[in-house]
C-alpha cells in the first residue's frame, strides 16, 4: 500500500499536510489532515510505515503528528493496522503540494 502525505500549507512554526491513500485501480482515498511540527519535518523521500499500538512510526521513528481529533487519529490508524496485520506492506511517500 502507498500512501501521499501532500504538504500543503507551511507556517514557520510547522506543516499542514494532507494525508491520502494512493490506489491505482479505485482511486485515491483521503483519510485526514495532520499538522507536522517543523522541527519534526520528514524530508521528501519514500518511507516503510508501522503502525504499532503507540501511533504511527517512520523507520522505526514515532511521528509525532498533530490530528485533527483523537477519533480521527484512531480510525486512520485502525485502518493502517488491519492493512498491515494483513501482510501488506504500507510505505509513505513526502510530496509538496506544487509537485503534483
Amino acid at each position: 500500500m502507498l500512501l501521499t502525505l501532500i504538504k500543503t500549507r507551511e507556517t514557520r512554526y510547522g506543516v499542514y499536510a494532507v494525508l491520502i491513500e494512493t490506489n491505482h485501480v479505485f482511486g485515491d482515498k483521503y483519510l485526514a489532515e495532520v499538522y507536522i511540527p517543523i522541527d519534526e519535518v520528514p524530508q521528501e523521500l519514500i518511507y516503510r510505515v508501522s503502525v504499532p499500538r503507540s501511533g504511527m512510526c517512520l523507520y522505526g521513528k514515532h511521528a509525532p503528528w498533530l490530528w485533527p481529533n483523537r477519533e480521527i487519529r484512531k480510525l486512520v490508524e485502525g485502518y493502517l493496522r488491519g492493512i498491515e496485520s494483513s501482510g501488506e506492506e504500507i510505505r509513505l511517500e513526502i510530496t509538496n503540494y506544487d509537485q503534483i
